[in-house]
């Protein structure tokens, strides 16, 4: 290769990199003007009255949009005010900054759960599960709202536990042992049932509740 086409190519690749940078803080600097137009119409005509450590987390933000903190502070207080869709924004806007930060994530299904938005909640906490497995209340919370709020989607709880487990470490796996025996328990077969009530066992075999369960179904 010639040294005129090496000049050329990295006159090209430092062409690229700079193009690259000036995308990535032109996108920078325009979400953080839309998170500040956003907090000055939600909070408009309201700055002087703010509790101070609505106030404070306010000006934090003003000054640096990427403080999540503030943005927890701030929904929390919008939901304890009855303005979910504020609060809710709020999330979102802190989740533009942190894409996989679990507890915004978790605290807008909160949100969601309370106000009947199960689909968007459910979103949110498939969200935690990919990002953060190891976070077991997501399966959890998962489990609940297919067997009750969105029962057509129950038979996905097994598949979801066990991939989950696969997932995790082995000192993780009994919790996810624990909701599937407790699935099948509830919903059969009473072999599979059996089987992850005596997996369970083995993880935990103090356990006598268990044990006593265990027996009563194989009778």
């Amino acid at each position: 290769m010639s040294k005129t086409i090496k000049i050329i190519i990295a006159v090209v690749v430092i062409l690229i990199a700079g193009g690259l940078v000036a995308w990535q803080t032109l996108s920078w600097q325009g979400k953080m003007a839309g998170i500040k137009e956003t907090l000055s119409s939600m909070f408009s005509g309201e700055d002087s009255q703010l509790p101070e450590n609505i106030k404070s987390a306010y000006d934090k933000i003003k000054e640096d949009p990427s403080n999540i903190d503030s943005y927890i502070t701030l929904a929390r207080w919008k939901t304890d005010k009855g303005q979910i869709e504020d609060a809710i924004k709020l999330y979102q806007a802190g989740l533009q900054f942190r894409p996989t930060d679990t507890l915004l994530w978790n605290n807008l299904a909160d949100i969601y759960m309370k106000n009947k938005r199960y689909a968007e909640a459910e979103q949110a906490y498939l969200k935690i599960v990919e990002t953060n497995p190891g976070w077991v209340q997501a399966y959890r919370s998962l489990v609940d709202l297919y067997r009750y709020q969105i029962p057509e989607k129950r038979t996905e709880i097994p598949k979801m536990l066990e991939d989950g487990m696969a997932r995790n470490l082995e000192y993780m796996k009994i919790h996810f042992v624990q909701l599937l025996a407790v699935y099948y328990r509830d919903f059969g077969p009473k072999e599979e049932a059996i089987k992850w009530y005596e997996e369970l066992i083995k993880l935990d075999p103090a356990n006598d509740t268990v044990k006593a369960e265990l027996e009563e179904m194989k009778k």
